[in-house]
């Protein structure tokens, strides 16, 4: 089963070019195709990722003409992906913060198991923002309600192997283009009866970085996505619920 596994990395980039660098290089490190996604950046920041495209062999670059946000440069790098005859596609942040140290054994994870999400979930030193940590705790118990489950310990992890066959029929209909992008990926996954599997992945911010969640602006996006995904799973309760019980038979 393993021997049919071809896998690519994805790599949203937005303001993040001089960091995605050695992402690139970690994956090239390890022979894995990168699609990495230009997300709107300044013609500066173009550049960079042209020339980071030219430097390692097995890199496709994609390029938005203007921010669309990390939906949709996932969406357009599983296209990519598709195109290119890649059954897996692993999902790496450009910002550097994931431990890349983690990629072969979530690879082989995919490998043994060919139809399973594999997820990543933040095992968080000191230098976490506190109010970054208690906002994913508030995330994930709406995931518990809207998926019915207690299995997903975290929905927002930007680290994640996704089997394409099932996963890109899901991204084409999916509503979110921006930061709410994993959580409603996650639950319309778990909808649809893929199974998942989560492993711990360090996660470290460094003190002179930055990130593009706008507090404000994405909090109110991601209310939105919520309130929308537990209309959705109200809907879809007796199928959910129908779909356990038959598990446990």
């Amino acid at each position: 089963m393993s021997d049919a596994v071809k896998i690519c990395a994805i790599v949203p980039v937005y303001r993040h070019e001089n960091t995605s660098r050695n992402v690139v290089k970690s994956l090239a490190s390890l022979s894995i195709p990168v699609i990495l996604v230009d997300d709107g950046n300044t013609p500066e920041g173009h550049h960079v990722l042209f020339e980071i495209a030219k430097e390692f062999a097995n890199v496709e670059l994609v390029t938005h003409k203007c921010n669309l946000g990390k939906g949709a440069a996932m969406r357009s790098g599983m296209d990519a992906a598709v195109a290119a005859g890649f059954t897996h596609a692993l999902q790496v942040d450009a910002d550097g913060q994931h431990d890349m140290d983690s990629i072969p054994f979530f690879v082989n994870e995919a490998k043994e198991h060919p139809e399973e999400l594999i997820c990543g979930y933040p095992k968080y030193d000191e230098s976490v923002p506190k109010a970054r940590e208690q906002g994913r705790k508030i995330t994930n118990f709406w995931v518990a309600i809207e998926t019915v489950s207690l299995k997903i310990p975290d929905a927002m992890c930007g680290f994640r192997v996704y089997p394409l066959a099932t996963s890109w029929p899901v991204m084409k209909r999916l509503c979110n283009k921006r930061m709410g992008f994993d959580i409603e990926m996650i639950v319309k996954l778990s909808w649809a009866g893929v199974r998942m599997r989560f492993f711990p992945v360090k996660v470290h911010y460094p003190k002179d970085g930055f990130s593009n969640f706008r507090m404000f602006h994405d909090n109110v996006a991601i209310s939105i996505t919520h309130t929308m995904l537990c209309i959705g799973m109200v809907f879809r309760l007796p199928l959910i619920l129908g779909r356990k019980l038959r598990r446990c038979l």
